[in-house]
C-alpha cells in the first residue's frame, strides 16, 4: 500500500536508481561524465521532474536542481514550447527538440537549445534525457550575420552600379536591381548566362567586336587578377547600345590561388558617352568652322601670347602658325594702336565689359600695314579665372582705303570745282561794272569779248569735272556696258582730235598724227571717244608745251591706239596704281582732275575686250597704247 501512495516522480526515481544499481560501478562513470561535458545533461520524468543533473543552469546548482521542475527554470515565454516538446516525446517515443530561454544573473537571459530523448523500459518512456546546449553566443552571431546580411543585401540593392556574381565557369548567379535596369535584363533571364554568351553583342569603344573570353569577368577567372574600368558596349533587347564601365574582383579561398567565383560591378556611362559623341562634334564643328571661317581667329593668353589662330588670320598678318605661336600680339600690332588695346584688355579683364570692338593696324611679317576690325572676349575657367582671350580680326584695308581714296576725292572735287568758279565769278563782276557806268558809252566788242572767251573756257573746264563726275557715278552704281557697232576709228580719231584741238593750243602741244585712211572695227564709239579724249587730256596736262604723238595701226585681228607726250613721266613704281580710281602720279596741287581719266581709259578697253599699258620713266614723257579687237562682241557689262 505503501508503494501504491508514490507520486509518479519518485517511482521514477526509484526506477532509475534500480537501474544505475544495476549497472554497480557505472553510476560513478555516468557522473563523471555529466559534470565533464560543457553542456547541462538532465534525467527527468515524463512529468518534467529532475531527476538526474550534470552540469548547473543560470542561477541553480547542480544539487539544487534535483526535484524541482524543468519547467520552473525557463522563462514564461517559453516555457509552453518546451512543456510541449516533452510530451511529444513522451507520446511518440521519439526524439524532439525546442529552443528556451532560461533566466541567469542580474536578469540577463541565456538562450538553450533542448534536446529531448525518450528513455524507455518494457516499451514505455519512463524517463527522458535533456541535453540543454547554451546557444546565446550562436544566436547572437547568427543575428548579427543576418543582420550584416540584410545590410548588405541593403547596400547591394541600393547601389546605383550594377553588381553580377558569376561561377567559377562565368555564369551569372546572383545580380542587384541595378544591374537588371542597365542591361535590361530581369534576374531570371540573366541565370546561368555566360559573360561569352553572344547574346550580350559586346562591343569595344571603336564598335569592333568584343570578344567574350577578353571580358573583364572571364579574365579575372583565368588570371585570378582584378580588372578596372574596361569601356563596354553591350546591346540592350530592345535594341539600344548601353555603355558600361566594368570592374571585375576574384573571390579566393584562403591558401587558393584559382577564384571560385568573380564579382563583376559596372555603372552606366551611356549620358557620358553621349555627351563625349556630342562634344566630339560639336568641337569637330568648332575646328571646322575655326579654320574655314571668313576672318581670322585666335586665342591669345592673359599675357599676349598667341595659343591658336586658324589659317585665314596666319594669311593676314604674313606669319606661319609656329612663328605666330613665338609672338605676342603686341609684338604684332602697330605701336600707335598698342596703348588703346592695352586698355581694352584691362577693361576685360576687369569685369568693366564683356566684350571691346575697334578697327586696329597689324605689322605684317613683311613690314606693311594691314588694317582690321577686331572684336575681342575672354573665356574664364569654371573658377571664374581669365583662361584665354579670343581675337576675331577682319580684313577691312580695301575699306580703308576706299574711304581714304574717298576723302581724298572729295578733297580734290572740292578743289577742282571751287578753283574755276573763282574767276569765274570775277570776269562777270566786271563785265556787270562795265555796263552799269552810268552815262558812258557801251563798252566796245574787242573788250567784252576776251571777258566772255575766258568765261567760256572755264565753264569748258567746270563741265568736263562734271562730266567726269558723272562718268564715275555711272560706272560705279553699274557694270560698265558696250553696245558695238561698225565703226570706222581713223575717222572717229579726226573727229576728235578736231574737237580737242583749242584744248591741245592752249597746252601749246603740237598734234603729230599717223593713222591709215581708215580702219573699221565693231567698237562701242561712245567708249573709244573715251578712251581716245582722256587719252588727249592727260597728254595735254601733263605734256603741256611739248609735241604730242598719236598714232593708229591695224596689227592682225587687233588695233592698237598710241599716244605719246614727252612730259614729266611715270616712276615704274606707280604704273600700276595710276589706273586705280582717284588714283594720280602727281599731287592735285601741281595738276587739276579727279584721277579718274586713265581709270575709265581702262575699264572701257577692258569692257571691250581690250587692254591698256604704260611706257615711261620719269622725266622722258610717257607712252599709252590701247589694244582692242575688231571683230564683233555682243553687247555685255
Amino acid at each position: 500500500m505503501a508503494a501504491l501512495g508514490k507520486s509518479a516522480e519518485e517511482g521514477a526515481a526509484d526506477a532509475l536508481k534500480r537501474q544505475l544499481a544495476e549497472l554497480g560501478g557505472a553510476e560513478a562513470l555516468l557522473q563523471a561524465i555529466l559534470d565533464s561535458t560543457s553542456d547541462c545533461i538532465l534525467v527527468i520524468s515524463p512529468e518534467g521532474t529532475i531527476l538526474l543533473s550534470g552540469r548547473a543552469l543560470p542561477r541553480a546548482s547542480s544539487a539544487s536542481l534535483l526535484r524541482t521542475s524543468i519547467y520552473e527554470h525557463i522563462a514564461p515565454e517559453t516555457r509552453e514550447a518546451a512543456r510541449s516538446c516533452v510530451e511529444r516525446v513522451v507520446r511518440s517515443g521519439a526524439s524532439d527538440s525546442c529552443e528556451c530561454t532560461i533566466p541567469g544573473e542580474h536578469g540577463h537571459a541565456a538562450r538553450y537549445e533542448v534536446k529531448v530523448s525518450p528513455i524507455l523500459r518494457g516499451g514505455r518512456v519512463a524517463t527522458l534525457l535533456v541535453i540543454c546546449a547554451d546557444v546565446t553566443e550562436r544566436r547572437a552571431t547568427e543575428a548579427a550575420l543576418r543582420r550584416s546580411e540584410e545590410r548588405y543585401r541593403s547596400v547591394i540593392a541600393a547601389l546605383d552600379e550594377g553588381i553580377v556574381l558569376q561561377d567559377a565557369s562565368g555564369s551569372i548567379e546572383a545580380c542587384n536591381a541595378s544591374a537588371e535596369r542597365i542591361l535590361g535584363l530581369t534576374s531570371a533571364e540573366m541565370a546561368g548566362r555566360e559573360s561569352r554568351d553572344p547574346r550580350w553583342r559586346a562591343v569595344h569603344e571603336d564598335g569592333a567586336p568584343f570578344d567574350g573570353d577578353l571580358h573583364p569577368a572571364i579574365v579575372t577567372l583565368r588570371t585570378g587578377a582584378p580588372q578596372k574600368n574596361v569601356i563596354m558596349g553591350v546591346h540592350r533587347p530592345e535594341g539600344d547600345m548601353a555603355w558600361i564601365s566594368i570592374n571585375s574582383q576574384p573571390l579566393l579561398r584562403p591558401s587558393e590561388s584559382i577564384p571560385y567565383a568573380v564579382v563583376t560591378s559596372f555603372h552606366d556611362i551611356t549620358e557620358r558617352k553621349r555627351s563625349e559623341e556630342e562634344l566630339r562634334r560639336s568641337e569637330e564643328r568648332f575646328r571646322a568652322t575655326f579654320n574655314q571661317a571668313a576672318v581670322g581667329i585666335g586665342q591669345v593668353s592673359v599675357e599676349g601670347r598667341w595659343l591658336r589662330l586658324n589659317e585665314k588670320f596666319c594669311d593676314l598678318v604674313g606669319y606661319s602658325h609656329a612663328e605666330m605661336t613665338n609672338l605676342t600680339f603686341q609684338q604684332i600690332t602697330y605701336p600707335p594702336d598698342l596703348p588703346h588695346d592695352i586698355e581694352n584688355v584691362r577693361r576685360i579683364l576687369s569685369g568693366e565689359v564683356q566684350t571691346a570692338s575697334r578697327e586696329k593696324r597689324y605689322v605684317r611679317k613683311g613690314g606693311e600695314l594691314v588694317w582690321t576690325k577686331v572684336t575681342v572676349s575672354l573665356v574664364r575657367h569654371a573658377s571664374g579665372a581669365p583662361a584665354y582671350f579670343v581675337v576675331i580680326a577682319e580684313d577691312i584695308t580695301d575699306r580703308k582705303h576706299v574711304e581714304e581714296t574717298r576723302q581724298e576725292f572729295l578733297t580734290i572735287a572740292s578743289h577742282e570745282l571751287k578753283t574755276p568758279l573763282t574767276p569765274v565769278m570775277l570776269r562777270v563782276q566786271a563785265l556787270l561794272r562795265m555796263y552799269r557806268r552810268a552815262g558812258g558809252p557801251p563798252p566796245a566788242a574787242e573788250e567784252v569779248i576776251p571777258k566772255l572767251e575766258a568765261v567760256e573756257a572755264l565753264l569748258g573746264r567746270l563741265h568736263r569735272l562734271v562730266e567726269e563726275l558723272l562718268d564715275i557715278s555711272q560706272i560705279t552704281a553699274a557694270p560698265m556696258t558696250v553696245a558695238p557697232e561698225e565703226v570706222d576709228l581713223s575717222a572717229l580719231l579726226r573727229d576728235i582730235l578736231s574737237g580737242h584741238a583749242p584744248l591741245l593750243r592752249r597746252a601749246a602741244c603740237p598734234v603729230t598724227v599717223d593713222a591709215p585712211t581708215a580702219l573699221r572695227g565693231h567698237w562701242d564709239p561712245v567708249r573709244l571717244e573715251q578712251i581716245i579724249s582722256n587719252l588727249l587730256s592727260n597728254a595735254s596736262k601733263y605734256g603741256g608745251g611739248k609735241p604730242v604723238d598719236v598714232a593708229l595701226e591695224a596689227s592682225g585681228d587687233m588695233a592698237r591706239l598710241t599716244v605719246r607726250d614727252r612730259g614729266i613721266g611715270i616712276a615704274a613704281a606707280d604704273h600700276e596704281r595710276i589706273f586705280r580710281c582717284f588714283q594720280r602720279a602727281t599731287t592735285s596741287r601741281h595738276y587739276s582732275g579727279f584721277g579718274l581719266g586713265l581709270w575709265i581709259v581702262r575699264e572701257a578697253a577692258e569692257a571691250m575686250g581690250g587692254a591698256v599699258r604704260v611706257e615711261s620713266r620719269l622725266g622722258e614723257g610717257a607712252r599709252f597704247t590701247v589694244e582692242l579687237p575688231r571683230a564683233r562682241r555682243h553687247a555685255s557689262s
